[in-house]
């Protein structure tokens, strides 16, 4: 078996330094400035000490770092530095890891294409006419093209797998509050995580642990058991991205994994009922607040400061959504009760009455391969045109609403070389379990 990302970087560590290892890190993430991975780069970063001493680490550039600026991807933030990290970076810190920049997102993070109007666009190594996925399409990037083993994203309604599955990589979405709450650049309180890319689940695994301090379980030795929720996440693929799919599940059933046909009652329904509310509501109110913490002049900042300088349309539509105060106090109670509903789908297919418990959902993570760079409103799919940002979090978005852990392997390419992802999606609090069947379908898909 390939050693993971990180063992790679120790075997390098090994036979030259820490030092030499970092700075060619921090040289490479200079050296794909063309496909827009990184808003920042540090000059020079002291190795730490601890269990990734040494272990270069790219940072989305919506979390808090007390070395380098946090701009959250948006002209009004360009200057601004916390002075501070976020609870992640500070537990990967405290490990060793050494942040050799911060990397390019979808503007605010609110959006899964990555092409940032006032950044430029994050290009997909795998066709640079193409889109990385977003919102965290940098850090993706940064892990696909092996500048670092590891690199911290966020995750609001897909920010994490979308890019993971777009670029080949594992996107790792903790529960909601999982990794820490604030020192980010928010939008959502119920739905914002911080996560991880990495080349392998052993990777994640690391990271989780040392985040949250939590080990994960040894495997039960009892087969795996898997929800196949085709109704709603198997709908209207991509030909290739079905095909892939269909083959994925074919491995695992022969590798003794057991399969079940389950459903997420009106699973989709009741996301698009509750979902964007409780973004708009509190994007609003969690933006300002964030901003007001801040100790330079960006502190002073009203919503209406940073949505005058919005340079993506997309975003600032969404953002001039939110700042209309459409989604009153009532309405906004109304989705939360909706969510609460939507949790209860979830819950009724993974632990079904009467029957045993599965171990996850597994479904396509997008339903098509990346588009193409410019394809910001509406893209092809099956040869018609179909919304861009609703098709492509169709599958990420409930869970994500409901403030589950999930993860997306990589699953196989398109006949053009564009990654596929598959998705496993577990119940609130339940990661490590999660990550423990994750590793299981990473074996018997072959990784």
């Amino acid at each position: 078996m390939q050693p993971s990302g990180v063992d790679q970087v120790r075997q390098r560590i090994a036979s030259s330094s820490a030092e030499a290892v970092i700075a060619a890190s921090i040289q490479a993430a200079r050296d794909v400035a063309d496909l827009g991975a990184f808003i920042s780069v540090a000059e020079h970063v002291d190795p730490g000490a601890g269990p990734l001493a040494g272990v270069p680490l790219a940072v989305k550039d919506n979390l808090d770092t007390s070395d380098l600026p946090t701009t959250g991807g948006t002209p009004a933030l360009r200057a601004s530095r916390p002075g501070r990290d976020q609870h992640a970076v500070a537990r990967l810190r405290a490990a060793g890891a050494a942040v050799i920049g911060k990397t390019n997102l979808h503007e605010l993070a609110l959006g899964i294409t990555s092409n940032n109007a006032a950044f430029g666009p994050v290009r997909n190594p795998h066709d640079t006419t193409r889109s990385a996925g977003g919102s965290s399409g940098g850090s993706a990037v940064a892990v696909a093209t092996g500048v670092v083993p590891l690199a911290l994203g966020t995750d609001t309604g897909g920010s994490l797998r979308v890019p993971a599955a777009h670029c080949g990589v594992v996107g790792w979405r903790p529960t909601t509050g999982r990794w820490g709450t604030g020192r980010t650049v928010p939008i959502s309180r119920t739905r914002d995580t911080a996560g991880v890319l990495a080349t392998s689940v052993a990777d994640v695994v690391l990271v989780d642990e040392i985040v949250t301090g939590e080990t994960a379980p040894a495997p039960s030795g009892r087969p795996l058991r898997l929800g196949v929720p085709r109704a709603g996440f198997y709908d209207d693929l991509h030909p290739e991205v079905a095909a892939c799919t269909e083959q994925a599940l074919e491995r695992l059933a022969a590798g003794g994994v057991e399969l079940v046909e389950v459903q997420v009652v009106d699973a989709h329904a009741l996301d698009a009922e509750c979902g964007f509310p409780i973004v708009f509501f509190e994007v609003a109110r969690d933006l300002p607040a964030y901003l007001a913490t801040l100790p330079g002049p960006e502190s002073a900042l009203t919503l209406a400061d940073v949505l005058a300088q919005v340079a993506s349309p997309d975003v600032r539509g969404a953002l001039e959504a939110a700042a209309s105060g459409a989604v009153t106090d009532e309405l906004y109670r109304q989705a939360m009760a909706t969510r609460d509903r939507l949790r209860a789908a979830y819950t009724a297919a993974l632990r079904p009455a009467g029957a045993a418990r599965l171990d996850a959902l597994v479904y396509p993570t997008v339903p098509l391969p990346a588009p193409p760079i410019g394809d910001d409103e509406t893209t092809e799919l099956d040869g018609r045109q179909v919304p861009v940002f609703l098709t492509t979090i169709r599958n990420t978005g409930p869970g994500s609403t409901a403030g589950m852990p999930a993860l997306s392997l990589p699953a196989g390419t398109t006949g053009a070389g564009l990654p596929i992802g598959l998705s496993l999606e577990g119940l609130p609090g339940e990661d490590v379990t999660l990550l423990a069947s994750a590793h299981q379908v990473e074996t018997a898909l072959g990784r």
